[in-house]
């Protein structure tokens, strides 16, 4: 009989949903005869409700950083965790989710965002499923939510293996965190031409090339005074500008450039080819997202790291900075000062590159499809 494993994540940003597109491409590719259904839980939630709480996170996310650390640190604790994660699951029950969960009727769950880890644990209680549960935490720190049902789940898995004492402590079951890395599986092609695909953006490779990811959502605006630094200083360094959806951001950055006759800068749009633009650059420059930063350690590009959201991403910019995998930059003016040191002395980025080398991050897809695979039998 076929093994059914559904994929919960829900679009708080966009790193749930990638590192759950990437396991479910993964998994099928490893064996096409599992049946795997990926759904987004805003999808099915209170239609208000869970519309509200999208658009307040990437508020707080977006434009209020501060404001999203306190929230953060409030609700990282066990009471206030609880009481945060019973009135979120007032989002989800209703008779449309709960229909197609047991009409699907899955073997396992693995989640990427906390809501699925609950919601299953609760279903699994209270006999509406009968099924193996996974938590994957997206970032390098496990908040309190995300610890709602461990006594029942079978593995949550993490990309610290400094967070096994945390998460002890916590009062987990230390056999069932598995330390494996955040689980990313990019598609690259084996005959990739790396200078090839640099003259496409006019560069030659002769200089480190930067690939600045600016976007920030629709409407994001924090990461124009570093490339307006930038833009201005003709650095020898080659910058791929990435705005993703904000279009305005774009229209902005290239009447800079205009303006200040700058030849070291590209600018595009919203990509869907990151993979590629990951083995052209050298190095990142991008918030410490939990899904951005692993994508580039896979690729072992160390990550200058700006425009903190707090919470979550606290915890990453510290992971990444810890291990010498980049460095984080609070102001425009002092990272605009470390990129002149970058520029001056290449082998700054060098150095961070060989401690990613140590890295085995890259072996985590791998190791949570063994775990999977292991439990469904």
């Amino acid at each position: 009989m076929k093994k059914r494993i559904l994929l919960t994540y829900a679009m708080y940003g966009n790193g749930h949903r990638a590192i759950a597109n990437y396991i479910e491409s993964y998994f099928k590719s490893q064996d096409p005869e599992l049946e795997i259904l990926s759904i987004d839980l805003l999808k099915y939630s209170t239609p208000i409700l869970g519309g509200i709480s999208q658009k307040v996170t990437d508020f707080f996310l977006l434009k209020f950083p501060l404001g999203w650390s306190l929230i953060y640190s409030l609700f990282d604790g066990k009471i206030r965790s609880s009481i945060a994660n019973q009135t979120s699951m007032g989002l989800f029950k209703n008779k449309k989710m709960k229909k197609m969960i047991t009409d699907f009727n899955p073997d396992m769950t693995i989640s990427t965002h906390f809501f699925g880890s609950s919601l299953i644990d609760l279903y699994n209680r209270k006999g509406i499923t009968n099924c193996k549960l996974i938590t994957v935490v997206t970032d390098y720190e496990a908040h309190a939510l995300w610890l709602r049902g461990y006594k029942k789940e079978q593995a949550i898995v993490v990309g610290d293996k400094d967070e096994v004492g945390y998460l002890v402590k916590k009062g987990v079951d230390r056999s069932i965190i598995k330390p494996i890395g955040i689980p990313i599986n990019p598609i690259t092609s084996i005959d990739f031409d790396v200078l090839k695909a640099t003259k496409k953006y006019g560069f030659n490779g002769e200089r480190p090339i930067c690939l600045f990811f600016g976007g920030g959502g629709n409407g994001g605006t924090h990461s124009l005074p570093y490339i307006k630094k930038i833009i201005n200083s003709h650095l020898a360094i080659d910058f791929i500008y990435v705005a993703g959806k904000n279009q305005a951001a774009k229209e902005k950055v290239d009447r800079w450039i205009k303006e200040a006759h700058a030849t070291n800068i590209k600018t595009v749009g919203f990509v869907n080819n990151v993979p590629e633009l990951l083995q052209i650059c050298d190095f990142v420059v991008s918030k410490p997202g939990g899904a951005q930063t692993t994508e580039s350690l896979y690729f072992k590009k160390p990550v200058i790291m700006i425009n903190c959201s707090g919470g979550q991403e606290v915890a990453n910019y510290k992971y990444f900075v810890k291990n010498g995998y980049g460095r984080r930059f609070r102001t425009a003016f002092m990272f605009h000062r470390y990129m002149k040191e970058i520029a001056l002395h290449p082998q700054i980025i060098e150095e961070m590159r060989k401690n990613m080398e140590e890295n085995n991050n890259n072996e985590a897809m791998g190791k949570l499809y063994k775990i999977a695979i292991d439990l469904l039998k």
